[in-house]
């Protein structure tokens, strides 16, 4: 399915308990790169250090309340870097491991370089969950080079990770997530739908990624797709541009770019 512009009230909730997605609006707020020098960080929420889409409004508590989370589950934030997410999974008591290669110096996701900031990527999540008090271990790796042991995690997220890597790297990623899932453990998704891209725009990326064939990445992915609309994600049959384009009022499309938000939860078979 695609994200609608309909908020259900408990996401309403879950974001305002969280200010997610862009951290709490405070007094005297300082741009989000500059937030480990504020006299107290902490203020800002889990949220408030890591650049966000609109889209997120959506996604966040949409994955958080599809998976279905348990106490005690062992979950990957792919991607997760600085971002409240896993802040919340290790609220939910999930034992948390987040999964990212991404460097300070990457400044479209990260803060700014100071001397009086942590100044490695080990350094500043280290910083940030000391903010919260969560226990989360940072992997600095792509997924799919992790050393963790296969068929042993309960749920994988991928929260508009999978459109910023090509059609071949993305498929590798979700096989990576099938091999280190249990039977039964799923794979939550959100992809990236960008209008300015084919089959709608002329170009072919911008400067976040591409638009994902994500039929041909279920279909080949070995799992079965038990949360998706066929007929609202690009690369399915069912998929129909001039549809989709036709109920864009309907979708949560962000007024800052062309861009809504796939829905996608894969789950790994038995035996």
């Amino acid at each position: 399915m695609i994200a609608t512009k309909e908020l259900p009230e408990q996401y309403g909730e879950w974001n305002w308990r969280w200010g997610a997605p862009f951290g709490f609006s405070v007094e005297n707020s300082v741009d989000v790169r500059h937030r480990f020098d504020d006299e107290d960080p902490k203020r800002y929420g889990p949220f408030g250090f890591q650049r966000n889409s609109l889209t997120r409004f959506y996604e966040y508590p949409w994955a958080f309340f599809t998976a279905d989370l348990q106490p005690g589950m062992r979950v990957i934030d792919v991607g997760g870097w600085l971002s409240g997410f896993q802040v919340t999974l290790a609220d939910a008591g999930c034992e948390v491991f987040n999964v990212d290669p991404s460097v300070p110096e990457d400044t479209r996701w990260t803060t700014s370089l100071k001397e009086n900031q942590p100044n490695t990527a080990r350094d500043q999540h280290a910083t940030f969950l000391s903010y919260f008090d969560a226990d989360v271990t940072l992997i600095e790796r792509p997924l799919q080079a992790v050393d963790l042991p296969e068929g042993t995690f309960d749920r994988i997220f991928a929260i508009s990770v999978l459109e910023h890597v090509d059609q071949g790297e993305a498929g590798e990623i979700v096989d990576a997530m099938r091999r280190l899932l249990k039977p039964g453990g799923r794979a939550v998704l959100t992809i990236d739908l960008f209008f300015d891209l084919p089959p709608f725009g002329m170009l072919p990326r911008n400067f976040w990624g591409i638009n994902i064939d994500v039929g041909a990445l279920v279909k080949n992915s070995g799992m079965d797709m038990v949360h998706g609309n066929p007929a609202e994600l690009l690369g399915f049959p069912e998929f129909d541009p001039e549809r989709v384009v036709a109920n864009i009022d309907s979708y949560n499309l962000s007024a800052l770019y062309p861009v809504a938000s796939q829905l996608v939860v894969l789950e790994k078979r038995a035996g």
